[in-house]
């Protein structure tokens, strides 16, 4: 092979690999924490107010997790005739894998099923109103 010949072919390779590169970044999948981070975003100082008052609390909602649930317990002082909350399950790796769930405690408790829950870690975070007042909290739990 002569000189011209080898350059030719290190350009060809050259280019293959550049195009290879560019085809599998492509495919690659590039999830947000959120679709609507930007709105989030403006509304941040609402939920670093919600977290504030969630610390301030003497009791907050505490979780344990068992077997095949999880067990949220609530102090009834927090029970009000206004209360309204959520219950979200974020995947940090699979948004697909989030769960959401409206806050029914019934004698202080709520048990949550983990069959909809696949091994691995998860922010849980709770978001709830109670005599007018925003709450917030959020802890990293691992299923098994």
């Amino acid at each position: 092979m002569n000189f011209g010949v080898k350059i030719t072919v290190l350009y060809i390779s050259f280019v293959a690999l550049i195009l290879t590169m560019v085809f599998m970044c492509f495919g690659q999948d590039v999830e947000l924490v959120s679709s609507d981070y930007y709105a989030q975003e403006i509304k941040f100082q609402d939920k670093i107010n919600s977290i504030n008052n969630e610390k301030n609390l003497g009791k907050s909602i505490q979780h344990s997790i068992n077997k095949n649930q999880i067990v949220l317990t609530i102090d009834s002082n927090l029970l009000s005739n206004d209360f309204e909350g959520t219950i979200n399950f974020f995947r940090p790796s699979d948004s697909s894998k989030d769960l959401k769930l409206k806050m029914k405690f019934a004698n202080n408790e709520q048990v949550v099923s983990c069959k909809n829950l696949i091994h691995g870690a998860y922010k849980l975070q709770l978001s709830w109103t109670s005599n007018k007042i925003n709450y917030f909290k959020e802890e990293v739990i691992f299923i098994n």
